[in-house]
């Protein structure tokens, strides 16, 4: 997101009480992507990109569409809101808009680095209506310093230096009018600025120095199509740009043409709606090399998190974990995005057997972070559980795919070994992790969490047909965290404490201390639990549940942990978490089989149902859409990333649990 939009939000927003100005929010509206583009369509029609972490292309920023007849404009952001649903197959976005009497279908589509727009008028329009359009793009993330082209056969091209994005539609284009976007008194002054203004620059040299652009576009029969395609010079040139967006144009001419997003969608649709809306999710998350962002990047300027359009080696390895459980309980045939999650692992560990902080997900490299202390040479400021989360799903790959090409397999063993080495290395010797930084990010200490990781991956490499003398230290050293979690047990509050902080218990609940379930039910694999463990567990849950559940009048769900500050905005109380109440919900899911011969009070099964009922649709927690975004509101109002990927692969999970219950 440029400047610009971002300050022209903060104006319009900065006496919100539950929103947080210059961001830009997702929670509503619905996306549509293919592993190289992923658009925004908002109810009102706006398009906007979110590409950039998947493809390197950063496309749309900002958009606005209505019609226009004898009676005037009506811009889509001045009606009534109307419904959008995804549809065709469910691939694409459909988005009613309604005017007195008149309905616009309006329909988007996302296929390769192309994206299409097609607008269908039907109800008693008077003559002569019209498709008017405004479109900002920043090719290379640029405000300035960008061109304008306007070829002779109605195709728009912006550029700056590698990325070209073009603009066309299957009837005439007219009215095309470059927008000079704001100056700087007016990007100063108190007052938002709405474009279009229909208002060129007298010179040419203005008009062809900016990406924003509108333009009229005559209906063919109540119905036209508007194609936007994005480009990198260095594999496409412009004449091969130009013939493939005529040729989208054509392809597009009558009705919006579905089939080859179809084809690639059609694997994510099954019978199970909840289930196709997880898998469609974590695909359109996805770059072409398999990993993820955590969530569509709603604040790239870092003004009030650390942005989300990165690849963490968390949650992209908890969600690939999570898939991996799924499938073998649904049959899902998802062997190829296992196998690109374990090639990305590889890819990306690093000399020592560990993981870096954050990647870009199109390329592996390095991406901006906050946690790369082990590459700097200081180990507080890492995140050890992130290493214990790829090493799991690898160390369960291997155990459970049987198609991994035997070629691969030397690689995973190797990296295996190697991360043994990497996790060896934070262990201290009284048997807990060293001081890192936590799975929330946001402190510093010995976790129960990042212990909980080390017991899990450690527990499934000793597991895993693997080499015996690595399988045997690994048993020795799942045996040796085992006992070290007595340490982290608080009797009086009866829970395992978030953190031990220069040798001081933290004894607040913290949701990320589900995982010892999933731990434990690792370890049960390779060595009993005794039953003084389990009657812990269950108490811990108990109390946990407890503790966490908030109710107000709009939502219900557990908070992230005790005396959690961050993003509350005008609330005065910690905010509840999709993340932790799928946390949740899956961990009592898992635990109805762990605490089964466990004596006590602790209802696991009805906690699962009691949580998975929030975050399933209609739960207070699951927008229309089907998107769980990371956080809410006590009001209601949803915040943070939406979708949240890991949400969503913990929901698909919980919910082949249940289903295997």
């Amino acid at each position: 997101m440029v400047l610009r939009r971002s300050l022209d939000d903060y104006k319009r927003n900065t006496d919100a009480t539950h929103v947080f100005p210059g961001e830009r929010r997702t929670q509503q509206g619905r996306f549509t992507g293919t592993n190289q583009r992923l658009v925004h369509i908002s109810p009102d029609g706006t398009i906007r990109d979110f590409s950039h972490p998947l493809c390197g292309l950063h496309g749309i920023a900002s958009s606005r569409f209505g019609i226009r007849n004898n009676e005037g404009v009506h811009w889509f952001d001045e009606f009534e809101e109307g419904d959008q649903t995804y549809q065709a197959e469910k691939t694409a976005v459909e988005t009613i808009h309604n005017l007195n009497g008149f309905e616009i279908r309006q329909q988007d589509i996302t296929n390769g680095l192309s994206h299409v727009t097609s607008f269908e008028v039907a109800g008693g329009l008077s003559s002569n209506p019209e498709i008017i359009g405004f479109v900002e793009f920043v090719p290379d993330g640029q405000e300035g310093q960008v061109g304008q082209l306007i070829h002779d056969d109605e195709i728009i091209e912006v550029y700056h230096d590698k990325e070209h994005d073009y603009l066309s539609a299957s009837t005439d284009l007219s009215a095309i009018t470059p927008e000079v976007l704001e100056g700087f008194d007016e990007i100063l002054a108190d007052k938002s600025t709405s474009f279009p203004r229909f208002d060129e620059s007298d010179e040419y040299e203005g008009s062809r120095l900016t990406g924003g652009v509108s333009f009229c576009t005559q209906l063919n029969d109540g119905q036209t199509t508007i194609v936007n395609r994005l480009t990198d010079i260095n594999y496409q040139s412009r004449s091969d740009s130009l013939a493939a967006i005529n040729e989208w144009t054509q392809r597009h001419a009558g009705s919006l043409d579905t089939s080859e997003a179809v084809s690639h969608a059609s694997r994510w649709i099954v019978d199970d709606e909840l289930v196709s809306v997880d898998l469609r999710v974590l695909d359109m998350l996805s770059a072409p090399t398999g990993a993820r962002i955590a969530g569509p990047d709603f604040d790239p300027h870092y003004q009030y998190s650390g942005g989300y359009g990165y690849t963490w080696f968390r949650d992209d390895g908890e969600i690939s974990t999570f898939l991996l459980h799924a499938d073998k309980i649904l049959n899902l045939n998802l062997d190829d995005v296992h196998r690109r999650s374990a090639q990305f692992y590889l890819q990306t560990q690093l000399d020592d057997g560990r993981w870096p902080h954050r990647v870009w997900p199109r390329n592996g490299r390095l991406a901006p972070g906050w946690a790369n202390g082990h590459i700097e040479g200081d180990e507080r400021h890492y995140q050890a559980d992130q290493t214990a989360s790829a090493l799991i799903f690898l160390a369960e790959y291997l155990s459970y795919e049987e198609s991994i090409p035997e070629r691969f397999e030397p690689e995973l063993r190797d990296a295996l070994a190697r991360g043994v080495d990497g996790l060896d290395g934070s262990i201290e010797a009284d048997g807990l992790p060293a001081v890192c930084e936590n799975a929330w990010e946001n402190m510093n200490g010995r976790f129960t969490h990042t212990t909980a990781k080390f017991l899990h991956a450690y527990s499934a490499i000793a597991d895993a047909p693997f080499d015996p003398g690595i399988r045997e230290h690994a048993a020795e050293q799942a045996d040796m965290l085992y006992e070290a979690l007595e340490t982290m047990w608080v009797p009086e509050d009866g829970i395992y404490a978030l953190r031990l902080q220069n040798g001081n218990i933290d004894a607040r609940v913290d949701s990320s201390t589900f995982a010892l379930i999933d731990a434990h039910l690792a370890y049960d694999a390779i060595d009993d639990i005794d039953a003084n463990r389990r009657q812990r567990l269950a108490k811990h849950l108990e109390t946990g549940f407890d503790r966490l559940w908030t109710e107000t009048d709009n939502i219900r769900g557990l908070q992230r942990f005790e005396a959690d500050a961050w993003r509350q905005r005008t609330q005065d109380s910690e905010k509840v978490w999709t993340v932790s109440t799928g946390w949740g919900a899956h961990a009592a899911e898992k635990a109805v089989g762990l605490f089964r011969d466990t004596n006590g009070s602790f209802d696991a099964a009805a906690w699962s149902d009691r949580l998975f009922d929030e975050i399933t649709f209609g739960g207070s927690l699951c927008l229309p859409s089907g998107y769980l975004p990371e956080q809410f509101f006590d009001s209601g109002t949803p915040d943070s990333a939406t979708p949240l990927g890991w949400s969503h692969a913990i929901r698909l999970a919980t919910y082949a649990a249940r289903q295997d219950r």
